[in-house]
């Protein structure tokens, strides 16, 4: 079915909050943004929301690493001084043994369904292109394609491309995103990440995204402000791996453009609904007040989108943007607050490109206009249908394995 409505007690665009909403979606874009009151009459197939769900725009995750989608973490040595010494003890773990024994295309499939189930549906992935390039066209939602990168703007990174300043150059010449981690750590290297970008590589400026920045200081947050670089806060991997995060109220304060990813579930917390709740509770203990929860939703959703350039389309439900949406069980009255809180039985539906990917069965009438193979399992003793099928998945990784593994971030039955 190529068109049809969506009505919404509560559509949270997120720019702007519209009740009795009615989103028209043509194929894989929105046509029409209207409250329903006021709409015309339509012969378009319309599908409702109950009273007490919320319509947003589906997130985006922008900071994962997919290939590193496994469990437990790995933090005997907490706190580190910086990635390094915990990238060695990661690589000499039994958990990392035991996960390369799942061919990549599985880890990919893992940490896609880890982020579905949570309402993201496009995902940037930092890796080498060589490496993700063969996985993309058979995932699901979205994952990045369009970005160049670092690994780490020092002199111990992994030399994940072809150095800083090709990388920038290249960049700037596509208009696409350089992605980079900066300043992640507390040694006198790590420290001058941002002096490097400034004055070796000349490559700060609006397509520049920085993840991490632990030890960012105010110069070099003021000098990300003025050039309109962007941020990425990953605040439960730095908690876990340093025992402290980046300042993150005076990035804010600064006026940078700030989005939140996961990392890898090696070292952060499960997935992006686990984030933005210890987002919310790490600003208060750092600063004894609350972060707004409407910062806290711009975060996953027009900041990324506005980060990465391509993906200027997504983030925002309004007429001509892609159809990437998300559905939400909560308090209608505050519902950027239903978000932030919201728990895994509390996504009811994600659509990607207009097409329902997974959801509560009661929309299953939806699934079966497109005519897609519908599984049914259940996400936390919670019953859920989808075009995906993570009880299949599990299955590959016991085979795999050699054991039953049991992996919280996709709690299948």
């Amino acid at each position: 079915m190529a068109q049809y409505n969506l009505k919404a007690p509560v559509v949270v665009t997120p720019n702007d909050v519209i009740t009795d909403g009615l989103i028209t979606i043509n194929d894989k874009k929105i046509t029409a943004v209207k409250q329903a009151i006021k709409a015309q009459k339509t012969t378009k197939k319309t599908f409702e929301l109950s009273d007490n769900e919320i319509l947003f725009p589906s997130m985006i995750n922008a900071h994962d690493h997919l290939l590193g989608s496994y469990y437990p973490r790995v933090l005997k040595s907490a706190p580190y001084k910086s990635w390094k010494p915990w990238d060695d003890e990661l690589k000499s773990a039994r958990v990392y043994k035991e996960r390369g024994n799942i061919p990549p295309y599985y880890l990919y499939l893992l940490g896609v369904y880890k982020n579905l189930i949570t309402g993201v549906t496009t995902i940037s992935d930092h890796i080498p292109h060589f490496v993700n390039d063969p996985f993309i066209p058979d995932m699901p939602i979205r994952i990045l394609q369009k970005y160049t990168l670092a690994h780490e703007v020092s002199s111990y990174d992994l030399n994940w491309g072809d150095g800083v300043d090709i990388e920038f150059k290249r960049a700037k010449k596509k208009n696409w995103p350089f992605i980079t981690h900066i300043e992640e750590g507390f040694d006198a290297e790590s420290k001058r990440g941002v002096e490097y970008l400034v004055k070796k590589y000349h490559a700060l400026d609006y397509h520049t995204v920085l993840v991490h920045g632990l030890v960012l200081s105010n110069e070099d947050i003021d000098i990300i402000a003025r050039r309109k670089a962007n941020l990425v806060w990953c605040c439960t991997s730095n908690m876990n791996m340093y025992h402290r995060t980046a300042r993150i109220k005076k990035w804010i304060d600064a006026g940078i453009n700030v989005s939140i990813g996961t990392d890898s579930p090696m070292s952060a917390d499960l997935n992006i609904l686990r984030e933005l709740s210890a987002c919310k509770k790490t600003y208060r203990t750092l600063y004894k007040k609350d972060i707004p929860d409407e910062m806290l939703v711009d975060m996953v959703t027009r900041n990324p989108a506005h980060a990465f350039i391509t993906t200027r389309n997504l983030g925002t439900i309004k007429k001509g943007n892609i159809a990437d949406l998300l559905v939400v069980k909560g308090n209608p009255n505050k519902p950027h607050k239903s978000l932030v809180q919201a728990k895994l039985p509390d996504i009811m539906l994600v659509l990607f490109e207009g097409k329902p990917l997974y959801g509560d069965p009661k929309y299953k009438p939806l699934f079966e206009t497109f005519k897609q193979k519908i599984y049914t399992f259940k996400i936390n003793n919670t019953p859920k249908i989808g075009t995906i099928d993570p009880k299949g998945l599990m299955k590959k990784i016991r085979k795999f394995v050699g054991f039953q593994k049991k992996i919280p971030f996709l709690p299948v039955t």
